[in-house]
């Protein structure tokens, strides 16, 4: 008998799986096979099959009665299972009963049905499996009854007559079973069938990106409908390279139950990252809205921050200056040109990786003055963009006499306009600029203004009213283009106190923030809308997370709950270009507006020197590095200190001015202090690392690396 050769026949389970009714869960469990995995798309395996001669091919007398006795019993099956498949319709019948008769509410008749339909969807891949094979069984049922008949009339020979095509067809039922018998040989360790009624080894798929969006839809329409009981009307999703997008359209109800399970939808989609889900309540219809389920990586799109010239843009420009982009690379640029704007972030929440992107376009600007105002970091907040700005406050003095100045600009305009032509609004240029005074770390301030000053007439302690002349330039200045930005942690009263016109602001920007700072800003409904950077992840240790993710309400451009990752550019590059900038020439202002107020700008300008002092050797040392250097002197100059030695020494000197009070624990103060002292030494140029200061403990901050930053003679030892 000559040796039978093998040849490669290929076999597309996924296709015929499809072809037959198979749920999405059952292919998705084949592709999740050792075998499957060979072709994670299509699920095509290649299977060795041996090619046989004509007279292999015949087969012995037993082998075919063998087969059509498979036959006979394959075709029983498959009647039971039609059967057995029908008893769906009639549950999804009883359920409307039910629901008719009151006896469940509608909400829970819907999700049953709903249930029951998906339930059915499955048993049709056993109910109308083999179309032409349950044929054949009806077929076979008429040919015994007809053997009977015939039988009875003419014997063995009609008898042989009718059993001749019955045992054709059961020859043909035992060979398909055969084949199916082969197919389900085809996965190692496992049939096709054990597959598909066993579920993946956690409970689903695991959501990755290049899986099949049948696969996909098929987990989150099971994750909706049996674990949120949410009633679908449809859903369709759309693969990304951040991910997929989800359009689903709701039975009768808002999807304030999805916003609300969130949480819930994660943990039934293994693989998927917490607290990444996003969902946004659709403006064109009540009952729809869009999930997205992000890969890995789904800022990716985000471009750096785009280089920009000094005195580049107009401030009306700066409304269409990239700083940022949502997940499809849509961009985000923010409206300054005589608009106020409220940026919220907790901590590391990526608030000041905004700012600075916002600032990188204003301080581009021919036609703006930028003053800074930050009493809680020093100033570190703006980064190298600090040397392109006019000034930067970082004392309750200073930030008083900059606040009353604009004021004086900003109230005293108005009677400008007619004589200037510029009907109702100042009309900046760069002979008569705006100005723009961004304010960061508005908590901080809020506390420095309310600890006041003592009069020296009087003796007694004066507020500052620092928030109190924002408040002011908020409500009288914007048409005189004296707008202001204003960051901070919080806008809780235990944060800024009475200071509520600041969630009333035109433009808000909302990062990685608390639940009740979100329905401050937004209003109680917002997050069930989809508004939830509640849900954003702060950065920890090394870990990104979702810093500078933010969500931005901006009038009708951006009224929609969608995510936005601010552009970034490292340290040296803001400083390049704060430098390029100052060095092309700070605007000036006009003279009709100079004559509004009793401060000229030349002592607004001598404010640049206050952040700082002059060592001995000439160098500009921060106010927090000065501070610093103070606490190890009272210490005794100790060869150095931890970082959380450094950070409680600080917090115990004056924790309002230095915001570590907000901080919860150790670690969380120790990092903060790290990171501001990153900031404040960047646009220096410098860096304080971390070293070994004695062989018993950890790296700390060592003296002679102070002493070196301060200006201090050092010595070699």
């Amino acid at each position: 008998m000559s040796q039978a050769t093998a040849t490669a026949d290929v076999i597309d389970l996924t296709d015929r799986l499809a072809k037959r009714g198979a749920p999405a869960a059952a292919r998705a469990a084949v592709q999740a096979t050792e075998a499957g995995a060979a072709d994670a798309q299509t699920g095509t395996l290649v299977v060795e099959r041996p090619t046989r001669s004509l007279g292999q091919r015949a087969l012995p007398a037993w082998a075919v009665v063998r087969t059509s006795a498979i036959g006979f019993i394959a075709l029983g099956q498959k009647v039971w299972d039609y059967q057995q498949g029908g008893e769906w319709a009639r549950q999804i019948h009883r359920a409307r009963l039910l629901e008719a008769r009151g006896e469940i509410d509608e909400t829970e008749g819907e999700a049953l049905v709903v249930q029951f339909r998906a339930d059915r969807r499955e048993a049709r891949y056993e109910r109308h499996r083999e179309p032409a094979t349950i044929l054949g069984a009806s077929g076979a049922t008429s040919y015994v009854a007809l053997l009977l008949g015939v039988a009875a009339l003419w014997g063995a020979i009609g008898a042989g007559i009718v059993l001749a095509p019955l045992w054709g067809v059961l020859y043909v039922a035992g060979r398909r079973e055969l084949a199916d018998r082969e197919e389900r040989a085809a996965i190692p360790g496992q049939g096709v069938e054990a597959v598909e009624a066993a579920p993946a080894p956690s409970g689903e798929p695991e959501f990755r990106l290049g899986m099949t969006v049948e696969i996909f839809e098929d987990m989150v329409r099971r994750a909706l409908t049996e674990d949120l009981k949410v009633a679908l009307t449809s859903l369709q999703a759309a693969p990304h390279e951040w991910g997929f997008e989800i359009d689903v359209v709701l039975s009768r109800m808002t999807p304030e139950t999805i916003s609300r399970g969130l949480d819930l939808l994660e943990a039934c989609l293994p693989g998927v990252r917490t607290g990444s889900i996003l969902m946004q309540q659709s403006m064109a219809a009540r009952n729809r809205c869009v999930i997205r389920v992000p890969g890995p990586n789904p800022w990716r799109a985000v471009p750096p921050l785009p280089a920009r010239a000094p005195k580049s843009l107009s401030v009306a420009e700066v409304g269409g200056a990239l700083i940022g982009a949502d997940m499809s690379a849509r961009p985000l640029a923010l409206p300054v040109h005589r608009t106020n704007i409220n940026v919220v972030g907790k901590s590391r929440s990526g608030k000041s990786t905004l700012l600075r992107a916002l600032l990188d376009a204003i301080t581009a600007t021919r036609d703006q003055i930028v003053i800074g105002v930050d009493l809680g970091s020093a100033g570190s907040g703006f980064g190298g963009l600090r040397r392109g700005m006019h000034a930067v406050a970082t004392t309750a003095e200073d930030a008083s006499l900059v606040l009353r100045w604009a004021l004086d600009v900003g109230k005293g305009r108005p009677a400008l306009f007619d004589q200037l032509g510029m009907g109702e609004n100042w009309q900046s240029s760069e002979k008569r600029p705006g100005v723009t005074i961004v304010v960061d770390e508005f908590p901080a301030l809020v506390r420095e203004s309310r600890k006041g000053y003592t009069d020296e007439e009087t003796g007694r302690t004066t507020s500052w009213d620092l928030d109190g002349m924002l408040a002011e330039l908020a409500i009288t200045s914007a048409k005189s283009d004296v707008t202001i930005v204003i960051a901070g942690q919080g806008v809780t009263r235990e944060k800024i106190k009475d200071n509520t016109w600041v969630v009333e602001l035109p433009v808000q920007v909302m990062a990685a923030c608390d639940a009740d700072d979100v329905k401050q800003i937004m209003g109680g409904g917002a997050m069930a809308q989809g508004w939830r950077p509640d849900r954003l992840m702060p950065a920890m240790g090394e870990a990104l997370n979702d810093a500078s993710v933010v969500y931005v309400m901006a009038g009708a451009q951006y009224a929609e709950p969608i995510p936005y990752r601010a552009c970034y550019a490292p340290d040296e590059e803001l400083i390049r270009r704060g430098t390029e900038r100052a060095e092309a020439g700070l605007v000036d202002i006009d003279t009709e507006s100079a004559a509004l107020s009793e401060t000229s700008m030349d002592v607004i300008l001598s404010i640049g020197q206050r952040r700082a002092a002059r060592g001995v050797s000439g160098l500009t040392v921060p106010a927090l590095i000065l501070a610093i250097r103070r606490l190890f002197a009272a210490a005794g100059d100790p060869a150095g200190m931890s970082r959380e030695e450094l950070a409680e020494a600080l917090a115990g000197e004056d924790p309002a001015r230095w915001a570590l009070a907000q901080h919860a624990d150790e670690a969380a103060r120790a990092d903060a202090l790290r990171d501001a002292i990153a900031d404040a030494l960047a646009p220096e140029g410098k860096a304080w690392p971390l070293e070994k200061y004695r062989k018993d403990t950890p790296r700390g901050y060592r003296l002679r690396d102070l002493r070196a930053l301060v200006g201090e003679h050092v010595d070699g030892s």
